[in-house]
């Protein structure tokens, strides 16, 4: 049976991770997680609400072993069920991370990832005041580079 978290959303797709079905490692949150996850749907509740499309998670938590096999940083948002990389069909993601940026009041970090084919990463805090980190991510030289504020890549 599937955990439905709010109306939209399961726990199922928030804990999917490929690479982590690819290499067999276990991506199930612990439960002292799940009110971070909750506030995480929550917010993606709005998004859906505002754009009436579906919004497509293609990750949100991520075991430490999910994490390290996917190249993320120790303290990522991800380890603790605090962020969701997403995207919405028919929605550019510029638009959509704008759209993050102006409407959702708590967000600690908005990036806008890899252009028009990538994807919007929306990030939360659970203990500290948001820092409302605006960046855009790219591959410069092989590496991944942060920018400050939300542009066209």
């Amino acid at each position: 049976m599937t955990l439905q978290i709010t109306k939209h959303f399961t726990l199922a797709e928030m804990s999917h991770s490929a690479t982590g079905e690819r290499m067999g490692l276990n991506n199930t949150p612990p439960a002292d997680l799940m009110p971070n996850i909750l506030k995480v749907c929550e917010r993606l509740e709005q998004i859906r609400g505002h754009f009436g499309l579906p919004v497509r998670v293609l990750s949100c938590y991520r075991s430490p072993e999910v994490n390290s096999a996917v190249g993320g940083s120790p303290t990522s948002a991800h380890r603790f069920g605090l962020a969701a990389d997403i995207v919405i069909e028919g929605v550019a993601n510029i638009d959509l991370a704008r759209w993050c940026a102006e409407h959702i009041a708590d967000y600690d970090q908005v990036i806008y990832e890899f252009g028009a084919t990538g994807w919007v990463h929306i990030g939360f805090t659970a203990t500290t005041t948001p820092r409302k980190q605006l960046l855009s991510a790219a591959k410069e030289s092989g590496r991944t580079v942060y920018h400050g504020g939300i542009e066209r890549a």
